[in-house]
């Protein structure tokens, strides 16, 4: 969630106290709210706030300070998505002894006996490979590179289709790339859907283009369908793939190197089929909801022992 901090609006303040006064709160668990946190503070709560993404901004002395000094006036706890997270919140200024990694989980139940529609919903047979992307259409996320990628797809897989599932600011641009490279007819934007388990469960290979990304919930969802994925080695995914064991890292912002490990699983059945299983084994092992709900309950129970 990057510029966290610009979601403050203090006008919110006096009605949010309002609601931990009237609801005998005893900790505000925040996602980068900065008027939550003061809020919460005011209010004599303990708070927890839970950093998604990396920060684009400066780190420059000042700012280092600035955050410390925030950080430590207004939470008690701060929650990391990943390792990456925790260093770039360090880097930031926000004091090591603040901060947990908990990774986010997933609830693993609705990914048991989930049928695939997508094939049917756009009249594709069983032998058209399908490459998908679920993300919001922003630009950290990395689209270009992915149609850029797909565009090389196509000289070898002509009947491939990309599937975009995801809204954003984005969305009119990346359809007028598609219109100048010649392959909108082979690239679907579906926008947000609720039924996404049953659209990926039809994906041959799932793809994750960002140039910057704090975990990638998204990522974890396929990889619990058993899918395979190629996806950009940035932020918090190397903590979650592994290079040739549960899917492909390449370098984020490189769609030759995009193209090359979408064809790779594509065009070696049974080393998708490997990547896919050894994907689930991981999701299951390490990132379920269970796990982060174990883990948040003991930083409650932390910062309520605090004194």
């Amino acid at each position: 969630m990057k510029g966290g901090e610009s979601s403050t609006n203090l006008g919110h303040l006096e009605e949010l106290r309002h609601i931990i006064s009237r609801e005998k709160i005893d900790i505000v668990h925040t996602h980068a709210s900065l008027a939550g946190r003061i809020a919460g503070k005011l209010s004599g709560c303990k708070v927890v706030m839970t950093r998604h993404g990396l920060s684009s901004g400066g780190k420059g002395p000042v700012k280092r300070l600035i955050t410390r000094s925030v950080s430590r006036l207004f939470t008690d706890r701060i929650i990391a998505i990943s390792r990456a997270v925790k260093i770039d919140l360090i880097d930031s200024g926000v004091p090591a002894d603040m901060i947990t990694t908990i990774y986010n989980g997933i609830d693993l139940s609705k990914f048991a006996n989930v049928k695939g529609t997508l094939r049917e919903e756009l009249s594709l047979g069983p032998d058209v490979p399908i490459v998908g992307i679920v993300a919001r259409l922003v630009p950290e996320k990395g689209y270009e590179y992915a149609i850029n990628a797909f565009y090389q797809v196509l000289k070898v897989f002509p009947s491939a289709r990309l599937i975009i599932i995801g809204e954003g600011p984005l969305k009119e641009s990346l359809k007028e790339m598609c219109k100048r490279l010649g392959i909108k007819d082979h690239v679907v934007f579906m926008g947000y859907r609720q039924d996404v388990e049953n659209l990926e469960a039809d994906f041959d290979v799932f793809v994750l283009p960002s140039i910057s990304e704090g975990l990638g919930l998204a990522l974890l969802e396929a990889m619990a369908l058993g899918k395979p994925a190629v996806a950009t080695e940035t932020g918090g995914i190397p903590e979650i793939i592994k290079n040739k064991v549960n899917g492909l890292l390449v370098p984020p912002g490189n769609d030759k190197y995009l193209a090359e490990g979408i064809i790779e699983v594509l065009s070696d059945k049974k080393q998708a089929k490997n990547f896919g299983l050894a994907a689930q084994k991981t999701v299951f092992q390490k990132f379920s909801s269970t796990a982060m709900i174990e883990k948040t309950h003991k930083v409650y129970v932390d910062v309520l022992q605090q004194s």
